[in-house]
């Protein structure tokens, strides 16, 4: 079985590293060509100047891209090449665009399924990370066997679409958390309480520490916003959750509100920082 994968983000080119130390990645391709040719010479990888050439030649391929558009793009061009192939989106996307998506591929003999990962670029380093698989049941083996080499805990969820409603899902507690907890950090600066008490209240002493406080905390007191998650990402996974709840006729209130202030955060140039830079957003309305 030849495996292809296209698109090597922050997230996608760890997934290509894991792959290829396990042997099994035999093709890449990248919109921006050089990050392509460098991950060939480094990792000794074949890879195409175009998606068809890739599709024409994988049996299995895996996209990990950043939006809707970017998907549907790539879909559109290797769709002819699909028929008797797996395809495996890891990307965080709209639900009801992906069961779309599913159907065009199954509609040329292929199989799609989503299969969004929950965690940042350094659970994927440390095959860390979970992924929420969608699709039908009688291939799952065939992608679990697949993505165990970059994931530790891979779950089926059931339908086409499943996997991005329990990705989105979790995001948005994630999304409101991560405003919270900047909030609070902001306020307790104000008042002029120290890094170090402020570190011992939200990872000891609140009752809402956890793996993302003890994660997102250090960053946003040291300012350190070197990316694990974007903002930008965030912003837009918020915005999908928002538009995902208007078709399932349901408010989001919170939700709509943290989705708000991350757009304003990335106005303010803080879209191609980690997600945890929201805290500036903060900073500055307190001015």
């Amino acid at each position: 079985m030849k495996i292809g994968l296209i698109g090597l983000g922050v997230m996608g080119y760890r997934v290509a590293v894991n792959l290829r130390n396990s042997n099994m990645l035999d093709y890449i391709y990248n919109k921006t060509e050089s990050k392509a040719l460098d991950f060939s010479k480094k990792y000794n990888v074949a890879y195409f100047k175009n998606p068809e050439e890739l599709a024409k030649n994988s049996d299995f391929i895996i996209t990990v891209l950043s939006d809707d558009n970017a998907i549907s793009g790539i879909v559109k061009k290797i769709l002819p090449y699909l028929k008797n192939k797996i395809l495996v989106d890891l990307s965080t996307i709209s639900p009801a665009i992906s069961i779309s998506l599913s159907e065009q591929v199954s509609s040329y003999g292929g199989i799609m399924f989503d299969a969004p990962m929950m965690g940042t670029s350094i659970d994927v380093e440390q095959k860390r990370v979970t992924i929420i698989v969608g699709g039908p049941k009688d291939k799952f083996d065939i992608v679990r066997e697949v993505l165990s080499n970059t994931s530790n805990k891979i779950i089926y969820a059931g339908k086409n679409g499943t996997g991005l409603y329990i990705k989105l899902a979790g995001n948005m507690m994630f999304a409101s958390f991560m405003n919270g907890l900047a909030e609070s950090i902001s306020f307790a600066e104000k008042a002029g309480i120290s890094k170090e008490q402020i570190t011992d209240l939200f990872l000891n002493i609140s009752s809402t520490r956890s793996p993302a406080s003890n994660l997102k905390l250090p960053k946003m007191l040291n300012s350190d916003f070197d990316i694990q998650f974007a903002l930008k990402h965030m912003r837009k996974d918020t915005e999908i959750m928002v538009r995902e709840a208007q078709n399932l006729k349901i408010p989001l209130p919170l939700t709509s509100l943290v989705s708000n202030l991350f757009r304003i955060a990335e106005g303010l140039g803080l879209g191609e920082l980690d997600v945890s830079s929201i805290i500036e957003l903060y900073r500055k309305t307190r001015e």
